[in-house]
């Protein structure tokens, strides 16, 4: 059983944190309910969602007859808006780049909620919606969140996989760091850029930035500072801000270690990145796994073990640590190097944080309902493996399960295939 103190890379559940970071900013928070509130109202009713496609065939179609947009094999797919979710990884850069691309068809259905609905909760929600998504602040908001989304993508697509490999996954999270930085620096101009053009394009209003900052929620109060120290300032740089020091926190130098230490076990290029001391280094750090006199023997079997799977042509081809880790037990080299298999085990176990976590609870959350309460744990186990593993489930044949269903010792069953 792994150690109780083992260390391990917290919080690589990158797109939640994005979310929860962003959501400290009052005017992202506000802007996050707005979107929710249009999903339910946009969204809300079949006969919305189709009027939704609908509008959106007729504009398509319009672009086309006017050459605005260009015909061929993958362009111009039927679109909707996706529902966000905070543990569905992406979700919300989909979202936001759906509404940035359907931005006229919302509006227009919103139109026809506000003046047709029957209930007057639904007319009052998109009268309000109708105001704010005409607004500089919501665009001002989208192109920003588009922005730190698309900047963070790269490494919230990466920290997903199932097959994660930790190896390259520090070089990811330092280049994201960078690009926040540069971000910071270098691109306040070309989102502005981006806002008012965008402004421009669907006749919403647009701010100058040298003007005195008006709070909407304090129109009458000076607040001594001007659109532009607001934006880029109070929004723009300090978003940025916050995720930089997020990253920072979530990956800190004992993790970075972990995931520097760890790259000696890369496979690739026949181990050119083996390095005995980064590996030694990495066991020190689990001093419940490795007594002194392990730690001396683990010395010795790595010299044995690099030298042993070099010539092995087997080990040729690898190119994760995961890879490594089945080569190993196939080879049966995990009973000759106990203690470089083991350490090789407490590295595949750093990522646990991930997204397959993340989506065994909420699968939890689903199969586990009120009406199955006393599901005994066997059970639930089973059942959520089906859930998470649904790609694997569906190479899984009919006849198949049928076959050990007859066969399962101690029953007599027949059936016909």
């Amino acid at each position: 059983m792994m150690s109780k103190k083992t260390p391990t890379i917290k919080g690589i559940s990158w797109n939640f944190i994005i979310v929860a970071t962003v959501r400290k900013h009052k005017g992202i928070s506000n802007f996050l309910t707005r979107i929710s509130m249009l999903l339910n109202v946009v969204g809300g009713s079949a006969k919305r969602r189709d009027m939704i496609r609908d509008i959106n065939h007729e504009q398509v179609r319009k672009a086309l007859g006017c050459g605005q947009l260009e015909t061929g094999t993958g362009l111009n797919q039927e679109q909707c808006l996706q529902r966000p979710g905070d543990t569905r990884w992406s979700s919300h850069y989909k979202t936001f780049k759906s509404l940035v691309s359907m931005f006229p068809t919302v509006v227009q259905v919103l139109k026809v909620v506000e003046k047709d609905d029957k209930d007057w909760r639904n007319r009052d929600q998109a009268s309000n919606l109708l105001v704010y998504f005409q607004s500089f602040d919501f665009v001002f908001y989208l192109h920003l969140m588009l922005t730190t989304l698309a900047a963070t993508n790269t490494l919230s697509l990466s920290l997903q996989r199932k097959d994660q490999d930790i190896v390259n996954a520090i070089g990811c999270v330092r280049s994201t760091r960078h690009h926040l930085i540069s971000l910071r620096r270098d691109e306040w101009g070309k989102l502005l850029d981006e806002v008012n053009e965008f402004c421009a394009m669907h006749d919403i209003g647009t701010l100058q930035m040298e003007d005195t900052y008006i709070d909407p929620q304090q129109p009458r109060k000076k607040s001594g500072i001007t659109n532009k120290h607001h934006y880029e300032v109070d929004c723009f740089n300090e978003v940025i801000d916050w995720l930089v020091q997020e990253l920072d926190s979530r990956f800190n130098e004992t993790s970075s270690e972990l995931l520097v230490c760890s790259a000696a076990f890369n496979p690739r290029d026949s181990f050119a990145d083996f390095d005995v001391d980064n590996l030694m280094r990495l066991a020190e750090l689990y001093p419940d796994d490795f007594s002194f006199d392990d730690l001396r023997e683990l010395r010795h079997q790595l010299c044995l073990y690099i030298a042993d799977v070099r010539e092995d042509g087997r080990f040729s081809n690898l190119n994760t640590i995961g890879e490594l880790s089945q080569k190993m037990v196939q080879s049966k080299k995990h009973h000759r190097y106990t203690f470089v298999y083991w350490l090789l085990k407490l590295v595949l176990v750093l990522p646990i944080a991930t997204a397959t976590v993340e989506r065994c609870f909420h699968a939890m959350k689903i199969v586990k309902t009120c009406l199955a309460n006393r599901m005994g744990d066997e059970h639930l186990s089973n059942r959520l493996i089906c859930y998470v593993e649904k790609e694997i489930l569906k190479k899984v044949t009919n006849e198949a399960v049928v076959r050990r269903f007859m066969n399962m010792e101690g029953k007599d069953r027949k059936y016909d295939i």
